[in-house]
């Protein structure tokens, strides 16, 4: 737009244009306008003489030869429900090359705006909707998309070339639809603390960040003091909604985490090493001194496992619902709890452990050992699938990501590793000795010695950094840590109570009702417990790459080596027979006959080994003729030919 400026001289002058909508956005453009006079110099001034402005801005464009092109190449950042009212500019347009800077705000529409303008601004807005969300959703396809498409411009065999497009099409439609379900499905976003200017995220107390929430989640932070039962170590069923605390000198409880009110809390009088929730709140498990209970919700003994000995340490595979143990005497056994019956019985042979952790990726079993080694296994076989030296000293503490694909080690070398399980290959490499840790849902990792934690995190999942910080009053002993699914919430169980602390962006903000339902009733729960039973999984699928359960696999057959390779093989060995040395005896047994005898003997076992394998292959193609001819009527049987016979 072509604008007097205070000499009396028209000028065309560049305009920086700034958008603040409610989500306090920028958007920046540069653009020249031409064809119309006004004055700009004292717009700042009033609120009547930007709203005029303003309209006249949208009427200029609107009576243009091309007012298409004037918004899609000048106004793009107009895409806002309602018209622009407030129009400010800078003074220092006193040159051409100067910009100057208006800023638009959400308002009523200015009364001098045509009804032209208004319609061209309105679907300027509706076709702007839809290239943000076409953009919104391309960012998110880029996320679950599997790598860059396949190249089958070179392929020549065209069977192969369209079944490999049918593939790259499944995978492209697969990624557009959870991207849409994560557009639609997943509104929820996760939190976190961002630092302004020179701030550190770890700097923040609990105080403060209690201070900064709301009702419903400053009622997580809690501290339960219990001095006379403790160590304490706490377990959380899937969806959250419970927790299980067992004491070390014997006090079991269930605490309903919505309601804050234990559910129920008995006392068993006998050492509790640890305990964990089966498929659901209904049942648990609990290592007692000599052997394994398994309670129901109201605390009455079900079972009596005494298979499994004095167990140090218990996991439960709620796909297969097999309850896992290794006791004092290194043995690891796998129990089905739905039978009974005990699926896999194992000796470690590496010593007393009571490191055992369950990657939630592919159910495989991990212990660590005192001389610094990992293990994984699976119910069905005897020795572990994976060993790995991770620490010069005894391991201390595992964790899994849940994506399965990293594992975090810590070992009394004061060292804490992060490994990569796709490549068996240490990722990172962070000082200090952590006696137990645990992965976030969002892959925020808690590490925990003494009375001291700390939690960090990633952006790209292998350089962690420190996020946050939380010291326990003094005396204090960390014996176990949990993060809470589907809350920003961490679990503490220590030698005086338990405590809960507030970690933003760790838990998931999206649940699945069909995985796991915080707020499930009795009557889904129920519903839900049939529907697991019957999509049991048996131990045979538990293994180190899930995706390939229900994939046949690849038959290797034998290469039929060639006549011409029999004839070669065969002469090599005749000439090795001959070139046999014959140790010379006395008495005449070296005599030049005997000697000749020998060798030819060495030639003819040379040969009756390729004699005899052409012989029992033709002997199992002829028994094979002969099983398919007794297998036709008896009154086909003559009229078969018999050139094979």
């Amino acid at each position: 737009m072509v604008f007097p400026l205070s000499n009396g001289t028209d000028s065309t002058i560049h305009m920086r244009v700034e958008f603040v909508g409610a989500s306090h956005t920028r958007l920046l453009f540069s653009s020249i306008f031409v064809g119309r006079s006004s004055s700009l110099h004292h717009l700042s001034s009033s609120d009547d003489a930007c709203n005029d402005a303003a309209a006249a801005i949208l009427n200029d464009i609107a009576d243009s030869d091309k007012p298409d092109l004037c918004y899609a190449e000048t106004l793009k950042l107009l895409a806002i429900n309602l018209p622009l009212t407030q129009l400010q500019t800078t003074p220092e347009h006193t040159h051409p090359d100067n910009d100057s800077l208006i800023l638009l705000k959400r308002s009523q529409a200015p009364d001098a705006v045509s009804p032209k303008a208004h319609s061209h601004l309105v679907n300027f807005h509706k076709n702007m909707e839809i290239q943000d969300f076409s953009d919104d959703i391309d960012v998110k396809v880029k996320k679950y998309q599997r790598g860059e498409s396949a190249d089958l411009e070179g392929l020549k065999d065209k069977k192969l070339k369209g079944q490999l497009a049918n593939r790259e099409e499944l995978y492209k439609k697969s990624a557009n639809a959870a991207a849409k379900a994560e557009k639609w499905l997943m509104q929820t976003e996760s939190g976190l603390l961002e630092p302004e200017g020179i701030e550190k995220t770890w700097r923040f107390s609990q105080q403060s960040i209690a201070q900064e929430v709301d009702v419903a989640s400053r009622k997580n932070q809690f501290d339960i003091i219990l001095p006379d039962l403790g160590p304490y170590t706490i377990d959380y069923t899937s969806s959250g909604r419970y927790m299980l605390t067992a004491g070390r000198k014997g006090h079991l409880a269930i605490m309903d985490m919505h309601t804050l009110k234990p559910v129920k809390d008995f006392q068993v009088r006998e050492t509790v090493r640890d305990a964990v929730f089966l498929h659901n709140e209904l049942f648990f498990a609990a290592a007692q001194k000599k052997y394994t209970y398994i309670y129901n919700r109201a605390g009455t003994e079900l079972h009596c496992l005494k298979e499994h000995g004095a167990v140090l340490k218990l996991q439960f595979l709620k796909n297969h619902f097999l309850l896992s143990s290794i006791n004092k005497s290194s043995h690891l056994r796998y129990q089905d709890i739905t039978t009974g019956q005990i699926v896999g019985n194992y000796r470690t042979a590496l010593g007393r452990s009571d490191v055992l952790q369950l990657n939630p990726y592919n159910s495989v079993i991990t212990s660590g050992h005192s001389g610094g080694t990992v293990c994984m296994w699976k119910p069905t076989t005897s020795t572990p699938l994976i060993k790995i030296l991770c620490h010069h000293g005894p391991v201390t503490a595992i964790s899994f990501h849940p994506n399965g694909h990293l594992m975090a080690t810590s070992g009394m070398d004061k060292k804490i590793k992060i490994w990569d399980l796709r490549t068996y290959k240490t990722l990172q490499t962070l000082p200090g000795n952590a006696k137990t840790l645990s992965f976030s849902q969002k892959g925020l990792l808690a590490a925990s010695t003494g009375s001291f934690t700390q939690i960090l995190q990633t952006s790209d999942s292998s350089n962690y950094n420190r996020y946050m910080i939380h010291t326990m009053a003094k005396g204090y002993q960390i014996n176990r840590i949990q993060f809470r699914p589907y809350e920003d919430v961490l679990g503490i169980g220590h030698s005086m109570g338990f405590s809960s602390i507030l970690v933003p962006g760790s838990g998931e903000p999206n649940f699945d009702s069909w995985v796991a339902n915080p707020f499930e009733t009795v009557k889904e729960r129920r519903e839900k417990e049939v529907r697991v039973l019957l999509d049991k999984l048996p131990p045979e699928s538990v293994m180190l790459d899930p995706t390939k359960v229900g994939n046949m696999r690849e038959v290797k057959r034998k290469e039929k080596k060639t006549k011409a390779e029999v004839e070669e093989e065969k002469a090599a060995a005749v000439a090795a027979a001959k070139n046999v040395a014959v140790k010379k005896k006395t008495k005449g047994r070296s005599k030049p006959s005997k000697v000749a005898r020998k060798k030819q003997e060495g030639i003819e076992n040379a040969k009756r080994g390729f004699v005899e394998e052409n012989e029992g292959r033709d002997n199992k193609k002829k028994q094979k003729r002969i099983t398919e001819v007794n297998e036709l009527p008896i009154a086909l049987q003559p009229f078969v030919s018999k050139k094979g016979k």
